[in-house]
């Protein structure tokens, strides 16, 4: 698969939750890192049950696609329906947009690792949710 199959087929993999797509897309060995740690192909298996359940209906766009190496990166943003189960928010059924930037490590023709850095926090804000200080400014 070309860089860019390669990403169009990971997000939609993350659009429906087709977890029987990891065999063909990821190493045994994955390794993803993220806003909330570092995770597994098991992480991931879970978090596919999660996410297109929160945000349903996605509409995915690949911005960028730049390959080098074994590196190939995606700016991408994803227009989705939030359904409730994120951050305690409560579900609007509200379309909301997340931006952000991937990078794939590629081994053997699959990914090996994942670097995701998202907009969280524009997402939370999107839904309601509001960010306060623990300390007072």
């Amino acid at each position: 698969m070309s860089p860019t199959e390669i990403a169009a087929t990971w997000f939609d993999m993350c659009r429906t939750g087709d977890a029987r797509r990891l065999d063909d897309l990821v190493t045994d060995d994955y390794v993803a890192h993220g806003p909330g740690g570092s995770g597994d192909r098991a992480t991931l298996a879970d978090w596919l049950d999660w996410y297109p359940t929160t945000f349903a209906e996605q509409h995915p766009s690949l911005e960028d696609v730049i390959a080098s190496g074994d590196r190939v990166v995606v700016r991408y943003s994803i227009r989705s329906t939030y359904r409730g189960g994120y951050l305690d928010l409560p579900a609007r059924d509200q379309e909301v947009r997340e931006t952000g930037i991937i990078i794939f490590r590629l081994a053997g023709g699959r990914i090996a690792e994942t670097w995701l850095e998202g907009n969280d926090l524009e997402v939370a804000e999107q839904l309601g949710g509001r960010v306060s200080p623990n300390r007072p400014l």
